[in-house]
């Protein structure tokens, strides 16, 4: 077994590692919350599978990029999350990837308009501490090959939270199979994993460790991306606003990818229900 699928297990690991040490912890908590309505809502939207609707932007600084790395890319991303009731029992949780990058080496500037990525999770509609769900995977074949790859991606997404008081740890998922014979701009056959923990305080400052774990199959190579980050979450006109800065570091790469330490902010709006 090779070394990079080997590693692809480790936010599997992780995950299970820390839900473990948390047990005992959760055990001795109160049934009664101290968090404010504010700490709540922020202990929301690090649940990418809580059914309320979620509007986060989000800003990665990536140095280092290339076989050179002479390149410096700023990555957008835009991933709502939009849940649908189906019946009393049963939704489905919406989730688009829009992702623009804006790559700079000297004077050479290219723009990319990534692949548009949806996953998509059936899920129950009533969940207390666990939260957990699975659906087809979907990825769009990209404009040219400066935007990413030619082929489509069908796959499968799933994901798992544990969410006791204060506390979000769990990860999300999908894995892809590329369709189509039209690899010029890469392949659409990868795994990507997101582990994540973070820790709401009952005056709803938000701490977050989270990875971004990708493989490729085809060329047998895995990136992984730590970020760490903190924010707070306000209300403004009933709408609660989560805002996160954090550093990032790739703990693995490749010779494509970003290297070394980055920059990560975001910003999550969560609409009423």
């Amino acid at each position: 077994m090779s070394f990079a699928l080997k590693y692809c297990r480790f936010p599997y690991v992780l995950a299970a590692l820390i839900l473990i040490g948390m047990r005992g912890l959760v055990m001795a908590q109160t049934s009664s919350s101290t968090m404010s309505e504010e700490a709540k809502a922020g202990q929301k939207m690090q649940n990418p599978l809580y059914p309320q609707i979620q509007l986060p932007l989000t800003y990665n600084y990536n140095p280092k990029l290339g076989l050179n790395n002479g390149s410096q890319q700023t990555e957008i991303g835009f991933n709502p999350i939009i849940p649908v009731d189906i019946n009393s029992d049963l939704q489905l949780i919406v989730n688009p990837m829009l992702t623009y990058n804006h790559n700079a080496n000297n004077q050479q500037v290219t723009n990319q308009y990534q692949p548009i990525q949806l996953a998509t999770f059936f899920a129950p509609r009533y969940a207390k501490q666990w939260y957990y769900g699975i659906g087809p995977y979907i990825q769009t074949p990209a404009s040219n090959t400066n935007n990413g790859t030619r082929q489509t991606g069908l796959g499968v997404s799933a994901g798992a939270f544990f969410t006791p008081d204060n506390w979000v740890i769990g990860a999300a998922m999908f894995n892809s199979w590329g369709i189509g014979n039209n690899i010029s701009g890469g392949t659409a056959n990868i795994l990507n994993v997101q582990p994540t923990i973070s820790f709401t305080t009952d005056h709803a400052w938000t701490y977050n460790l989270s990875s971004q774990l990708i493989y490729n199959y085809d060329s047998k190579a895995a990136t992984n991306q730590l970020t760490f980050s903190g924010g707070k979450t306000f209300k403004v006109m009933g709408y609660h606003i989560q805002w996160q800065v954090g550093p990032t570091y790739m703990v693995t790469s490749n010779p494509y990818s970003p290297k070394g330490v980055g920059a990560y902010a975001g910003l999550t709006v969560l609409l009423p229900k």
